[in-house]
């Protein structure tokens, strides 16, 4: 058996400082060892210590440019339920529709410019050569809404820089932007988001500008689905792409977009205002959906470092708010101490930690993501979307979205027939009869979470314009800051499952935790050297390639790291103590 390695360091086209480390077998064609490993060290949890809490919802923003409003919005529901500060309802379909505007930009973002250019015909040109043979043949089936009769074309419009759906749908997620900004005051890193609910007045004008928006983009909605419907088929049905980053369905999904009417913040609440999410939250194992309880599921979290470039901390807190056992390891007691050294595959191999759920004794590398979103909602059945424009119906493994007649000059004439997409668990097995999923499930569930935002955003814009038109137009309650209390802000960013914990004393943030969906995807071994998730769907992953194995250049795992659209800022991240930045001469 002939072996190569081959290292991916740096991935472009995401937010960088990732690598892979892989094994390949260069006679069955397939990677038989691999590593994923984060370059860089983040320690915005160890800058927030002694800091105001509020101040933590605009300093965490900035880790990333990408999804700043989940991470504002995450840190915010922490700072909720340790301030004892619930918002008033509108406040609440404000910071709603707000993280439905960055959603709807980022989805379509990552499907055609990050990782919709894999697979177009310039890059199929170099590395699947025989693909475009049998794209010229394939005829789409949604052809009547994308406007490409052949998958040839399609793949052609999907071209950087230049294909007509690359640069068409740039235009289109401009207006998400928009609608982000107008709801944030700006956005990248938006300003109204607060403890108690939000900092900005909001009226029918502003609803009605906001509407106008959420039109162009449920147009792009039914674009999206169509475009990856067809290529998902095509992945499929032509050239037998099933196996490519497949994995056992182990997934994670903490829920988001509140009700208005039930969320309160508390944490003794914290079961009840879960399950009335628009997205249900919830933890499935071997395609088995094991819980939608919130506080379960938070207060399963474990953190291993056992692979990563920490050293071990002090437990601190025995207990939570209502005299549950805290683990060591959980992130209430977690502290962010580092340890450089160097790499070892054997040994600690990256700066990312291996987040793990805990069930019965033992330890689930759980996967995040909008296939997690439409997985946990579609077994559990629980969320129903109701608005006078659109709505959607889950239950039974199935999703069921209608979008509204779209008209707007921005839009092609395709896209403006009101249309309804169903999603259902994909029926993906491993050999021994594991439900799983696979590269090509989490582009397609990404392509129909965008169309599943675009309908919550037509419901929360609804939600808002009753509340004003009842005089409900209060945006804030005031609170008294306590002397010590904890909480917990769970939601979900574009790449799924996002974390935010806090510790107060003194009227300060004594303790502040993060774990991004991109921690939880892109692990290290833990403990026991179960791989992470990303490390699983990459061992034993077929090569595509057609050339001699020592061109291989590793087309086929980039293509399964992008279809988690890792966002490694979100992971790791630089602290440096003690460095004057700026030295400057005073002039009497």
């Amino acid at each position: 058996m002939t072996k190569h390695e081959i290292i991916l360091d740096p991935i472009t086209r995401i937010e960088g400082h990732m690598g892979v480390h892989a094994v390949l077998d260069d006679e069955k064609r397939k990677v038989v060892e691999s590593h994923c490993y984060s370059t860089m060290f983040r320690g915005f949890e160890k800058i927030l210590v002694g800091r105001e809490p509020s101040d933590a919802i605009f300093i965490t923003q900035r880790i990333c440019g990408v999804c700043p409003v989940v991470h504002a919005y995450a840190s915010t529901l922490a700072n909720d339920m340790a301030l004892n500060a619930p918002p008033p309802p509108l406040a609440i379909s404000l910071r709603d529709l707000t993280d439905c505007a960055e959603l709807l930009y980022d989805h379509a973002i990552h499907l055609f410019q990050l990782a919709g250019p894999e697979y177009s015909e310039a890059i199929l040109s170099k590395f699947n050569r025989s693909w475009i043979d049998k794209a010229r043949e394939y005829k789409c089936e949604y052809k009547d809404i994308h406007g490409y009769s052949t998958m040839y074309d399609l793949l052609k419009a999907l071209n950087p820089l230049e294909g007509q759906l690359y640069l068409y749908t740039l235009k289109l997620e401009r207006e998400a932007r928009k609608l982000a900004s107008l709801l944030g005051a700006k956005h990248p890193h938006i300003n109204t988001f607060v403890p108690g609910g939000i900092a900005r007045k909001w009226g029918i004008s502003e609803t009605e500008k906001a509407l106008s928006l959420i039109f162009v983009l449920a147009g792009l909605a039914k674009l999206t689905v169509a475009v990856w419907e067809d290529i998902s088929k095509f992945l499929y049905d032509a050239v037998n792409y099933d196996e490519v980053g497949i994995r056992a369905a182990n997934l994670l999904c903490y829920g988001t977009v509140d009700d208005p009417e039930s969320y309160n913040a508390k944490y003794e609440d914290m079961d009840l205002w879960g399950e009335k999410r628009l997205f249900t939250p919830g933890v499935v194992i071997n395609g088995e959906l094991i819980t939608t309880k919130l506080k379960e599921i938070h207060l399963n979290v474990r953190q291993d470092i056992s692979h990563s470039y920490y050293e071990k901390w002090d437990k601190e807190v025995d207990e939570d708010l209502e005299g549950n056992k805290i683990a060591a390891e959980h992130p209430w007691n977690k502290d962010t101490i580092h340890k450089p050294q160097s790499r070892d595959w054997n040994g600690k191999y990256s700066w990312g930690t291996a987040p793990r759920w805990l069930k019965d004794g033992e330890l689930y590398a759980l996967e995040a993501g909008p296939i997690a979103r439409l997985y946990v909602s579609a077994l559990a059945g629980k969320a129903v979307v109701t608005s006078p424009w659109a709505e959607v119906r889950t239950g039974n493994g199935e999703i069921r979205i209608s979008l509204p007649e779209t008209k707007s000059e921005m839009l092609k004439l395709s896209l403006v027939e009101a249309r309804e997409f169903k999603w259902k668990v994909p029926s993906l097995k491993l050999e021994d009869g594991t439900p799983a999923i696979n590269t090509i499930e989490r582009n397609r569930a990404r392509a129909y979470c965008h169309a599943y935002y675009s309908a919550i955003s037509f419901a929360v814009t609804y939600n808002a314009i009753s509340f004003i038109e009842r005089g409900e137009v209060n945006v804030w309650k005031p609170f008294t800051k306590p002397k010590f209390s904890m909480g917990v802000g769970l939601n979900e960013a574009a790449r799924g499952a996002l974390g935010h914990w806090i510790i107060i004393k003194d009227e300060k943030i004594h303790r502040y935790q993060i774990i991004t969906p991109s921690a939880w995807n892109i692990s290290p071994k833990d403990r026991l050297d179960n791989p992470g998730p990303m490390e699983e769907a990459i061992k034993d992953t077929p090569i595509t390639e057609e050339s001699d194995p020592r061109s291989w250049t590793g087309i086929d795992i980039l293509r399964i790291v992008r279809s988690y659209d890792p966002c490694l800022a979100c992971t790791v991240y630089v602290f440096i103590r003690n460095i004057n930045y700026c030295k400057r001469k005073v002039i009497a």
